[in-house]
C-alpha cells in the first residue's frame, strides 16, 4: 500500500506540525452510487478533540484497491476502507473521521511511527469510534447475529462478566449464562427450533476477520462511545460483548457437532472481546462500576499471539499503547526488525524478574526457522494454546512471581549477555539482520541467565499421536495404546505398589499427571478423583468414544480435562532419573532436562546445546572457563506432578539443599531427613518420600540461548 500513492504522497501529505498533530479526513456528503469526495485536513488533537469519529476495520487484502478523490487528487485505498467510507458517508452533511490508512502517510516510516505512538490519544479523544465489520452476508447470517445481539440485555451480561472477575472466580464463571445451556437459552428468549441456525450464524459472525486483529484491542477499548456497524445494522459495543459472552463456554466444553467452525478460532475471538471489555472497565469505571483491575504491559502481551497483524511489530506496538508507561518497554520504530524488538522486550521482563513471558517462549512456540533466542517469545505463533499448560491459581512451581514493573533507575546488571564467539557461530543471522546497524542486534546472539531450583534428566518419554494424520478411530486406538504403554512402564519399571514422591499410589500419580491434577472446571483434584472416574473413561476410550459427537450424550467426566491438557497429542508423558512424572512438549526426548526456575509458576524442558565446532586451543592458548559453560535451549513449558505448589523451594530452604553439594553438606541433609521421618517433613506437611529427589534440588544458574 505504501507504493500505491508514492507519486502523489508529497503533494497530499504535508509534514505535520504542532503538539500531537494528526490529519482528519472529511467525507463530503453524497447520494448512494455517487463518487466519494474527500479532503485531508491537518490539525492537532487539542483543536479536534470530540469533533471527529475514529474508525476500526480490517485492512483486508491489497488486491483490487479503489480510488477516491481527495482534495482534487486521486488516492488509492484498500477496498475495505473504500466500502467503509461509503457506509459512513452521510447524504446531507460532511463527516470528519480518522482512518489510519488514509490519514497517515504510509510512505513515511517516521510519520507512521510518530502516529502509531499517539494512536491511543486519537481514539480516546474521538467523539465516537465506529467499528466496521464489513458488508452483510448474502445468506443473512450476519443480519441474524446483529439482530440477536441488539435484543440482548447488554447491561445484565456486562454486569455478569464483572461479577465473574473476568474468569478468575471459577465458581461464578461456571454459573454464567451460556447459549447452549437450556436454562440460559430461556433467559435470552431463543426459540429452541431455530437454535442451531442461530448458533451457526453467531459463530460465523464472531469469526469475521475484525475480531482477530491486534489493533482492535486499542481501537475498541479507549473511546467511551463505540458503535458497531455491519451493513445497515448498528448496535452499541456492549451488545457485541454480550453476544460473545453468552457464546463463551463456562469451562472445558465442546460445541454441538452442527457448529462446524473451528472451536479454537472462535474462542480466541471471544477472548479478544473479553479483553477489550476488561480494558474498557478499567478506563470507564463511571460507566461500568468500580473495579480493582490492573492493566499492565505484561498481561496485555501474554495472549497477543492469538491476534492477526500485518506487521509483526504491531503485536507489541498495538498492545503497549494501551498503558501509560509503554515508553518504559519499547520505542515505536519501524526500522527495528521485529526479531530484535521481541527479544528486547523479553530482556526487559527478565531484568525485572518477571518471568510470565516464558509462557510464550520456547522452541515449540516459535515459528520454524526463526533466529529468535529460545527464551524470547515469538508473538507471531498463532497456535499458542496447543503447547500451553493449563494453570491453576495455586500453581507456583518456582515460588511467588513478580509483577513486570520497571524501576525508575536503571538495573545495575542485566541477566542477558553476549555469547562467546564460538557459540555465536551456532546462530546465523539473515542478510537483512546482518545489514541492520542498531546497537541491540547483539541480543539475537546472547544468552539469558535464569535461577534454577530443580533439574533432572528425562529417562523415559511416552508416545504421542499426531491428530493431523490418520482418521479419528485409528487415532483413538493409538491414544489407548500409548496409555497402556505408559502404565506398563510405570508398573514394570517402578513397581505398581510403589508410592510416588508425594505419597500417592504410583498409578494414581500417573493418571493425575495426564490431567495435570485439574478437573473440567480447572479445579485441583487428588487421587479420589481418578479412583472415581478413570475406569469409566478408559473403557469408553477403548470402545472408540461412542457418542462423542452426539450433542445429547455426555462424555465421561475425565475426558474434558484429558483433552484440555493435550496429553498424548501435543504433550507426552515423561519420567525422570529421580522419578518425577511429567507432561512435556512432544518434541522432548530422552536426555532432555526438566527444570523449575525461581519465580516462574510452571516447570520447563531444556535441551543441552552441543559444544561449538571449533579447533582445540594451541599449546600457547589457555582454555577459558567460559568455554566449558553449558548452554541450553528452552523447549517449552511442562507439568511436574507433586512439584507445582512451591515444593522445590520449600524443601530446598528447609533442608538447605545445594547444587552439587560437598559430602558434608549431603550428609547433613540426609540426617535432617532421617529417611523421610524427620520433623521437617511434618513442618512442611509433605511426604517423606520427597527425600528421593534431594539430588535434583539446589539453586544454580542456567544459561539459555
Amino acid at each position: 500500500m505504501d507504493k500505491w500513492n508514492a507519486e502523489t504522497a508529497s503533494a497530499l501529505y504535508q509534514p505535520l506540525e504542532g503538539d500531537l498533530p494528526l490529519r482528519l479526513l472529511v467525507i463530503h456528503p453524497g447520494a448512494p452510487g455517487s463518487p466519494l469526495r474527500t479532503e485531508l485536513v491537518p490539525t492537532t488533537l487539542d483543536e479536534a478533540q470530540g469533533s471527529y469519529d475514529a474508525t476500526s476495520y480490517t485492512w483486508g487484502a491489497p488486491e483490487n484497491p479503489e480510488a477516491i478523490l481527495c482534495g482534487g487528487a486521486r488516492l488509492w485505498v484498500q477496498r475495505n476502507a473504500f466500502e467503509m467510507m461509503l457506509d459512513l458517508r452521510r447524504p446531507d452533511a460532511p463527516r470528519r473521521v480518522w482512518i489510519d490508512a488514509v490519514c497517515i502517510n504510509q510512505c513515511s516510516l517516521d510519520e507512521r511511527a510518530a502516529q502509531v505512538a499517539i494512536m491511543h490519544h486519537i481514539y480516546r479523544r474521538a467523539g465516537a469510534t465506529w467499528v466496521w465489520l464489513g458488508r452483510p452476508d448474502s445468506d443473512g447470517r450476519s443480519t441474524a447475529a446483529m439482530a440477536f445481539a441488539a435484543g440482548l440485555d447488554a447491561k445484565r451480561y456486562v454486569g455478569e462478566f464483572s461479577h465473574c472477575q473476568f474468569g478468575s472466580n471459577w465458581s461464578r464463571f461456571a454459573e454464567k449464562s451460556y447459549f447452549f445451556d437450556p436454562a440460559s437459552v430461556a433467559t435470552v428468549d431463543i426459540d429452541a427450533e431455530r437454535l442451531p441456525d442461530l448458533a451457526v450464524a453467531v459463530v460465523s459472525f464472531l469469526n469475521r476477520p475484525w475480531f482477530s486483529r491486534v489493533w482492535i484491542q486499542q481501537e475498541a477499548s479507549l473511546c467511551r462511545n463505540v458503535r458497531v456497524v455491519c451493513g445497515s445494522d448498528v448496535v452499541a459495543w456492549e451488545n457485541i460483548f454480550a453476544l460473545a459472552w453468552v457464546m463463551c463456554p463456562r469451562y472445558t466444553e465442546t460445541w454441538p457437532d452442527y457448529v462446524h467452525q473451528k472451536l479454537s478460532r472462535t474462542i480466541n475471538n471471544i477472548q479478544a472481546v473479553r479483553m477489550i471489555q476488561r480494558t474498557r472497565h478499567y478506563y470507564f469505571q463511571d460507566l461500568y462500576g468500580p473495579t480493582d483491575i490492573t492493566l499492565g504491559f505484561e498481561g496485555l502481551v501474554e495472549t497477543v499471539s492469538r491476534y492477526d497483524a500485518t506487521d509483526p511489530r504491531d503485536r507489541i506496538y498495538a498492545m503497549g499503547n494501551m498503558i501509560v508507561d509503554s515508553d518504559q518497554w519499547f520505542e515505536v520504530d519501524y526500522r527495528v526488525p521485529w526479531e530484535i524488538l521481541y527479544t528486547d522486550v523479553a530482556r526487559r521482563f527478565l531484568d525485572v524478574d518477571a518471568l510470565r513471558f516464558l509462557k510464550n517462549a520456547g522452541r515449540v512456540r516459535q515459528v520454524a526457522g526463526t533466529v529468535l533466542p529460545s527464551w524470547a517469545p515469538d508473538y507471531r505463533y498463532k497456535e499458542e494454546s496447543q503447547y500451553t499448560i493449563s494453570s491453576s491459581p495455586l500453581w507456583k512451581a518456582g515460588g511467588g512471581s513478580h509483577a513486570a514493573f520497571i524501576p525508575p533507575t536503571k538495573a545495575s546488571k542485566s541477566r542477558v549477555s553476549p555469547l562467546p564467539k564460538g557459540r555465536k557461530r551456532q546462530f546465523a543471522m539473515s542478510d537483512e539482520l546482518k545489514a541492520y546497524r542498531g546497537a541491540k542486534k547483539s541480543l539475537l546472539q546472547s544468552s539469558a541467565e535464569f535461577r534454577c531450583l530443580m533439574s533432572d534428566e528425562i529417562t523415559y518419554v511416552g508416545d504421542f499421536v499426531d491428530n493431523e494424520q490418520g482418521d479419528l478411530r485409528a487415532n483413538i486406538a493409538r491414544i489407548v495404546e500409548s496409555i497402556r504403554k505408559d502404565i506398563g512402564y510405570v508398573g514394570d519399571t517402578l513397581g505398581a505398589t510403589t508410592m510416588y514422591i508425594n505419597g500417592e499410589a504410583i498409578l494414581d500419580a500417573y493418571k493425575l499427571t495426564l490431567i495435570t491434577s485439574l478437573d473440567a472446571r480447572e479445579e485441583l483434584v487428588r487421587s479420589e478423583y481418578v479412583e472415581a472416574h478413570w475406569e469409566e473413561w478408559f473403557k469408553w476410550l477403548e470402545q472408540g468414544c461412542p457418542g462423542y459427537w452426539d450433542a445429547n450424550a455426555d462424555a465421561p467426566a475425565m475426558n474434558a480435562p484429558f483433552e484440555s491438557t493435550g496429553a498424548t497429542k501435543t504433550f507426552r508423558f515423561a519420567v525422570t532419573r529421580h522419578g518425577y512424572f511429567c507432561l512435556v512438549p512432544r518434541i522432548a526426548q530422552v536426555g532432555d532436562e526438566i527444570a523449575i526456575f525461581k519465580s516462574y509458576e510452571l516447570a520447563v524442558v531444556l535441551r543441552r546445546l552441543p559444544p561449538p565446532l571449533t579447533p582445540p586451543p594451541n599449546k600457547s592458548q589457555k582454555q577459558t572457563p567460559a568455554a566449558d559453560t553449558p548452554y541450553f535451549e528452552l523447549l517449552g513449558d511442562a507439568y511436574v506432578h507433586g512439584m507445582m505448589e512451591n515444593e522445590a523451594r520449600c524443601i530446598s530452604d528447609e533442608f538447605d539443599c545445594r547444587h552439587e553439594p560437598t559430602q558434608a553438606q549431603w550428609e547433613k541433609v540426609l540426617k535432617a531427613s532421617d529417611a523421610g521421618r524427620g520433623e521437617s517433613w511434618a513442618t512442611l506437611s509433605l511426604s517423606g518420600q520427597y527425600e528421593r529427589i534431594f539430588a535434583t534440588l539446589g539453586l544454580r544458574t542456567v544459561r539459555l540461548v
